[in-house]
């Protein structure tokens, strides 16, 4: 399988496990344990020519003798019951109330209940312990703790069990082997594995029903056939494990090992059935096997991967899921697939170090992804595929917020104005609430730009309202350019939703030509010449021969209307291109009459010139208006 996957940490086998035949015997090395030993606890260590009978007291059991759980609890429960009865219970943890608690311990053990067990431990904490009690107790913590599925880590009493102090004490390659196999440290444990085999037959039948699994897997990874045969065996005598999922997915890894690759499927089959560690194991291996033997393509494995991961969650098999199937979408070329598989390592393991690795992988992948998005090399609708599939995982990663931003400037860029505006709003937001969880430092001007750039790409889209409401609240930087850029769009949005009053009352520090005009045009409406010419001059003043012909057209219009006759000749003499209009002969004719100068000035005269000046500057705005119907 490509990349570092749970698949390929399976060991490699080289030989069949057959349990129902003779097994190849391998001699184990003899060497010393290689497990690092935690330093021995003195006050722990027995005297000199000290038996170990209080362990082994502790630790042995015979099958025929155990009584049910229920009827050895309730016979407990009495003990303690008469203890803390007693006068001296008043004064702590008496040696008959630690008894009875060690006691209750012990059978949690037998039972393999190791976090029942454990929580009984924890009740000895203050008490004053004898040499013997404490003796138990340390060995009891460490029986449970190798078997605690919470996998909270031994106490250091029970480390020190495992030191040489106390090397002399027969059931220690036991425990040393048991803490091996945890670690998943089988050539560790490998040496200590005939030992374990000999010694295990003395402990209760409980605790080894709970051992054997890791017992057989670790005899299987480091190809000590004759002790997987003998543990494989031991499987067969206990009633919950000999059709259990672990025996079957083992009896897989044997088959597989021997390339007995059938035998291997029908095991995992077998064991893929249960809803359990071993039955996730199975399927898993299913597809480790059908990638490293060509028999499973990678669409398929990812397809099983993917259901995998939403079936079993929560532990290091289910992170190890998400490697391979992040490792599968790149394979594959399936860039977004990966960086999805990624946020689900983040939002599931976001303390673990793959989680760093994880998110390194996912920031490269999405720079790649949003830099050819905002340039066109990724096709609109693949980039938007894109972004809605990465986003939800990546919101409140930093720097997430500048791709969302690339993204709704592309799409802003070709017209889809909605997807745009939503775009800002949710980076908006995101950062927003990033910045009152305290997950990011954001600025007032960064929010204030967002919420700026949304209402823009509405009003674009003519959702006026929508826009206004945006705008409703002021901007939180107080930054004069950007509350410049608030008054303008504002005054916008007002003269398209015809509220000519509230564009006048809007105010800005440098008012801009786009902000002349709409005042202009306001006053222009309401039919205020003067007030309308005023700003219209100071556009013309601005702009000059630049001055842009509609807004030449109503010049002229409030000029004439305001009575200012030099204003309008003004303008036919520095913008040519009013004559070009049809109608501009006419209002020159009535305008600017040579010959009028030479009639008398009499009453009738001065009112023709007037009504036929209004007529044409009524049709010159028609043209400003509907150029198509002036032309006819």
């Amino acid at each position: 399988m490509p990349g570092d996957h749970a698949a390929s940490s399976e060991p490699a086998q080289t030989a069949p496990l057959a349990p129902e035949q003779t097994a190849p015997q391998m001699v184990p090395p003899q060497a010393e344990p290689r497990l690092a030993r935690p330093a021995p606890d003195p006050s722990l260590a027995p005297s000199e020519g000290e038996d170990w009978q209080i362990p082994a007291q502790m630790l042995y059991s015979s099958d025929a003798t155990e009584r049910s759980f229920l009827t050895e609890r309730r016979g407990i429960q009495n003990a303690l019951a008469r203890a803390l009865d007693k006068p001296a219970a008043q004064w702590g943890i008496s040696a008959e109330i630690a008894d009875a608690l060690l006691a209750q311990a012990r059978l949690h053990y037998r039972h393999a209940q190791g976090p029942e067990g454990l929580s009984v431990l924890e009740g000895l904490d203050r008490a004053n312990l004898s040499g013997g009690q404490e003796l138990r107790r340390a060995v009891m913590e460490l029986a449970l703790g190798l078997i605690d599925p919470r996998d909270t880590g031994l106490t250091q009493r029970a480390q020190a069990m495992l030191g040489p102090a106390y090397a002399s004490w027969p059931d220690q390659p036991v425990f040393i082997a048991l803490l091996a196999i945890r670690k998943k440290d089988y050539d560790q444990a490998a040496d200590l594995l005939p030992t374990v085999q000999e010694r295990m037959q003395h402990l209760p039948k409980g605790y080894r029903e709970a051992i054997l699994p890791g017992l057989l897997e670790a005899a299987i990874a480091s190809e000590d056939w004759h002790s997987a045969r003998d543990f494989a065996l031991d499987f067969r005598k206990h009633a919950g494990l000999r059709d259990s999922s672990a025996f079957h997915y083992l009896l897989g890894r044997a088959a597989e090992a021997g390339q007995d690759l059938l035998a291997a499927f029908d095991s995992y089959a077998l064991a893929g059935k249960k809803h359990d560690l071993y039955g996730h194991r199975a399927r898993t291996a299913v597809v480790a096997m059908g990638l490293r033997h060509d028999l499973m393509d990678i669409p398929e494995a990812r397809e099983l991967l993917e259901r995998e991961s939403n079936i079993w969650r929560g532990d290091d098999y289910a992170l190890a899921v998400l490697t391979d199937l992040a490792a599968l979408d790149r394979a594959d070329g399936d860039r977004v697939a990966a960086v999805h598989t990624y946020g689900s390592i983040l939002d599931r393991f976001p303390e673990q170090q793959e989680a760093g690795l994880a998110r390194q992988k996912a920031r490269a992948l999405i720079s790649e992804l949003y830099a050819e998005g905002a340039s066109g090399e990724l096709p609109l609708s693949d980039f938007l595929r894109a972004h809605r599939k990465i986003a939800p995982d990546f919101r409140f990663e930093p720097g997430f917020d500048v791709q969302g931003e690339k993204f709704a400037d592309r799409f802003l860029s070709i017209g889809s104005t909605l997807v745009a505006a939503q775009e800002y709003e949710a980076v908006h937001d995101h950062l927003a609430v990033a910045r009152d969880l305290g997950l990011a430092e954001v600025t007032d001007v960064r929010l204030d730009e967002l919420r700026l750039k949304q209402a823009r790409s509405l009003e674009m889209g003519g959702r006026y309202d929508d826009a206004l409401s945006a705008l409703r609240e002021p901007l939180a930087s107080g930054e004069t350019e950007l509350e410049d850029q608030r008054g303008v769009l504002l005054a916008k949005l007002y003269a398209s939703t015809g509220q000519g009053a509230a564009v006048l009352e809007t105010a800005v520090a440098r008012p801009d030509m786009e902000f002349l005009r709409l005042k202009a045009k306001a006053y222009f409406d309401r039919e205020d010449w003067p007030a309308s010419q005023g700003i219209y001059q100071q556009m013309w003043d601005e702009a000059g021969q630049e001055l842009p012909f509609e807004d030449a057209i109503n010049l002229l219009l409030a000029s004439y209307r305001g009575g200012d006759w030099a204003t309008t000749l003004a303008l036919s003499q520095d913008f040519p291109e009013l004559t070009s209009i049809p109608q501009w002969s006419t209002i020159a004719q009535g305008l600017l009459d040579p010959g009028a100068a030479l009639w008398p000035l009499r009453e009738d005269t001065a009112r023709m010139r007037m009504n036929s000046a209004a007529s044409t500057l009524e049709t010159v705005e028609q043209a400003v208006q509907d150029p198509a119907k002036a032309t006819n």
